[in-house]
């Protein structure tokens, strides 16, 4: 009874807001349902039903102008829900320029010859997953720490981005960051634990208390660069793919608003209000290659591709790397 009751008012929904999916919009919705193992109680369903019918018209407005959106694990948020536990990267406490840790570079020398690159899985860990905390920038830092750490040959580390997440004075935790106070934090604090020793317990967007051990912390740094050619992203854009082509992946911060409904293929158009950190693990003429921490079930087994050449989702913004040292 209770089921009939959900779908009488979700049909009822459909119809108040003249919807163009006939029918199979709530096939649609129990199919979401199934595969991403979604449960509801009698009052929630009709809500989250309601946000489900107003994303599938916003995929299809996106996908107007460019095809790479569909149905994902976030339909049933609202884009305020989406954006405030998935998104985290912070402007107004972007750290300043004379932090004396940071070195700011516009040319990177291209060695070699090579025009395409894609580094996951040789120096990359896992894709992880930050779950519901705007925890992105602590990730972020972290695994271009273990990336740095694998191109200096120190070592392959899974390192703990909850430490940082946790610990980071100079941040919000779960409310969001930058890569730069990560950065300050770890040299600071003399380095990061393992995963396995300094689990990740915000997913469900608690941060917690900071509780990190000296003795366990592995990997730290000396400093990091960031790639900046001033308000020139084009020239910032092929730096940073000099690197990338050369050396290896980069921390980045861009505009992953329209992320939610990603499902495959070349972003090309997209925002450019920063609101979230990711790591760029390859390149090519046509596209970037980049790394999310939202899971594998998301995007391309966790990763999306962005059009190269156009500063997509101002992914110009902040690319870094860093000195990493054993700690």
């Amino acid at each position: 009874m209770i089921y009939r009751t959900i779908i009488a008012v979700s049909l009822a929904l459909v119809s108040v807001q003249g919807s163009v999916f006939s029918d199979d919009v709530t096939h649609k919705w129990e199919q979401f349902k199934i595969q991403h193992k979604k449960q509801y109680d009698a009052n929630e369903e009709p809500k989250r039903f309601a946000i489900f019918v107003e994303n599938l018209k916003i995929i299809d407005e996106r996908n107007a102008k460019n095809n790479v959106h569909g149905i994902t694990k976030f339909a049933d948020l609202s884009q305020d829900e989406f954006e405030t536990h998935f998104l985290g990267s912070r402007s107004p406490i972007h750290p300043t320029a004379d932090d004396p840790l940071k070195t700011t570079v516009c040319t990177v020398a291209k060695t070699g010859t090579a025009t395409e690159i894609d580094w996951s899985g040789k120096l990359t860990t896992a894709v992880k997953n930050q779950g519901y905390c705007g925890s992105c920038w602590a990730f972020s830092a972290t695994e271009q720490l273990e990336s740095d750490a694998m191109r200096l040959n120190l070592g392959t580390y899974v390192l703990s981005p909850e430490q940082t997440t946790q610990c980071t004075k100079a941040a919000f935790g779960c409310g969001g960051g930058w890569t730069e106070s990560a950065y300050t934090y770890i040299s600071n604090a003399g380095g990061l634990e393992l995963d396995s020793d300094y689990p990740y317990t915000s997913y469900f967007g608690t941060t917690g208390t900071c509780h990190a051990e000296e003795s366990k912390e592995v990997v730290s740094l000396t400093g990091f660069t960031v790639i900046s050619c001033d308000s020139d992203t084009a020239s910032t854009e092929t730096n940073m793919a000099n690197y990338t082509l050369s050396t290896g992946p980069l921390s980045v911060c861009l505009d992953a608003s329209s992320w939610n409904s990603y499902t495959g293929g070349v972003m090309k158009v997209c925002g450019n209000n920063v609101d979230h950190c990711v790591q760029a693990v390859g390149v090519n003429s046509n596209y970037w290659i980049v790394r999310n921490s939202w899971g594998p079930d998301w995007g391309e087994q966790g990763y999306i591709y962005l059009a190269y050449g156009s500063n997509t989702c101002d992914i110009t913004n902040d690319p870094s790397w860093t000195a990493a040292i054993l700690a």
